[in-house]
């Protein structure tokens, strides 16, 4: 199983390259600045590319089996620049209807009781301003890929995601938020990046959403 990584030094992508190469799988992590990624692995090979440049995807991919896309409306991408980066592997990714894209998705989507989303929701009052913008293109992005005929599938994380333990428990739900029994909405970079690699393993959820949580 090779897949192709994008994103693989941000917060999420280097615990998805962690787990992935402890699973054995052979990773290649594009990068803009392959200095930027300091891990060596015998499965891992880092390439300079950037999926804002259209005319080098299919390159890219072409001898991938998944590709993870771990990127961010942040970060050194501006929201437009994100959303300009999804269609473009749209774009690559139709004329490989075999490939398998796993997207590192946002939890504005997801439904936090019944028909009513996040970003729908009186918490976006309590959400900082500057986040609405990133919220809304992750939700357009998804947009695009349900309307595509791409092997798709969209990862939403908690509502609170930072860095914590692994420890390979989790719950997983579809378009819904998942919450515990305090009513919080949590997990890990470290647990979504197990699930994650476990959904390469155990597809489950092709042409979907998910969500996870505690």
């Amino acid at each position: 199983m090779k897949i192709l990584l994008i994103g693989g030094s941000g917060n999420i992508g280097q615990r998805i390259l962690t787990e992935a190469l402890q699973k054995g799988y052979s990773v290649n992590s594009v990068q803009r600045n392959p200095g930027n990624l300091s891990v060596k692995n015998a499965n891992l090979t880092i390439s300079k590319g950037d999926i804002l440049n259209e005319t080098e995807l299919p390159e890219l991919i072409k001898d991938a089996d998944v590709v993870i896309s771990s990127i961010a409306p942040a970060g050194g991408l501006t929201p437009e620049q994100f959303k300009k980066a999804n269609i473009n592997l749209i774009n690559a990714l139709q004329n490989n209807p075999t490939t398998r894209i796993i997207i590192v998705g946002g939890a504005g989507s997801t439904e936090i009781s019944p028909g009513l989303k996040l970003m729908d929701s009186p918490i976006m009052e309590k959400l900082p301003p500057e986040w609405h913008t990133a919220i809304n293109v992750h939700a357009e992005v998804l947009g695009l890929f349900k309307a595509s005929s791409t092997n798709w599938t969209y990862f939403s994380p908690a509502m609170n995601i930072e860095p914590g333990v692994r420890t390979g428990q989790y719950r997983l739900g579809k378009t819904n938020m998942i919450f515990d029994a305090a009513g919080d909405s949590k997990v890990s970079y470290e647990d979504y990046a197990v699930a994650l690699v476990d959904e390469i393993a155990n597809p489950r959820h092709l042409r979907q959403q998910f969500s996870i949580g505690y």
